[in-house]
């Protein structure tokens, strides 16, 4: 299951670097700062079901749920979300600590 994890993760890291490279040779063409968001590349990816959950957060909440709290994190750059799942998947698949030194029995 380590294994899994932590090759996962090196997967995670290596998309997340070659998003960091296609944002910045995108902000090099445009002349400016051009990252792809979350948002973007949902509604690239799917624009019908990115209405549909905004339509789910409205109904169930509200409109200030969607605007002050969802929108913000969907406007992270894409390659702060694969950095950060990579992240979670090296400590998830981390070594167990070594119980040396531990008193297990009084």
């Amino acid at each position: 299951m380590r294994f899994l994890a932590q090759s996962l993760g090196l997967f995670l890291a290596a998309a997340a670097f070659v998003a960091v490279i296609v944002d910045g040779t995108r902000s090099i063409a445009d002349s400016g700062w051009t990252v792809l968001s979350i948002h973007g590349l949902w509604q690239w990816l799917s624009a019908s079901s990115l209405a549909r959950a905004q339509a789910g957060v409205d109904s169930v909440f509200s409109a200030f749920v969607w605007n002050d709290i969802v929108l913000p994190i969907l406007e992270l750059p894409f390659a702060l979300l694969l950095a950060a799942g990579s992240v979670l998947c090296f400590w998830l698949g981390r070594a167990p600590r070594s119980r040396i030194g531990y008193v297990t029995h009084i």
